[in-house]
This record gives C-alpha cells, structure tokens and sequence, in this order.
C-alpha cells in the first residue's frame, strides 16, 4: 500500500542577538554581552571574555562557563558543518 507523503511546515525560530555592552579596549577584564532572544523572548546572555565564553540563562543567577579550548572542542563535537560566507 502507498501512503502520500505529507508536506509538513517548519516554523523556524525567530533569534534576535544583540549586543549590549562593547569595551572600547581589547577583551579582557570587559566582557561583550550578547543578549540572545528567542520570537522575543530572552534566552539569556552570552558573555565573551579573554579568557572564556560564559551562558547565563534568563532568570538565573548561575550560569556555565568554558574555556576557549572547551569551547572549541565542544563546537567541533557538536556543530554542525557549514560554509562561512563573508
């Protein structure tokens, strides 16, 4: 028996990611905060730094830290490949 495929709707995500603060010196004891939303509504902040990337959730007052070769390897593990265009 033949079943017709059916054509589902993907609804992507809207994602708004600004950035809040921008240090006038290179990155190091000024952290650049990106604030990242999801169809407006906040996810969090992404806070880049010299010496790591940190993630604090909307709301929360804990948040995760990596070192940039954690970041890397996690990237390389996780991330999906794909072509940079400039």
């Amino acid at each position: 028996m033949l079943h017709s495929a059916r054509r589902r709707e993907v609804h992507m995500a809207s994602h708004q990611v600004t950035i809040t603060r921008i240090p006038r010196m290179l990155v190091g004891a000024n952290d650049i905060v990106f604030e990242v939303k999801e169809n407006d509504v906040k996810l969090g902040d992404l806070r880049v730094s010299q010496g790591n990337v940190f993630w604090l959730p909307s709301g929360h007052t804990i948040g995760r830290v990596l070192q940039w070769s954690q970041f890397a390897q996690l990237i390389e593990e996780h991330g999906r490949r794909k072509r940079y265009k400039f």
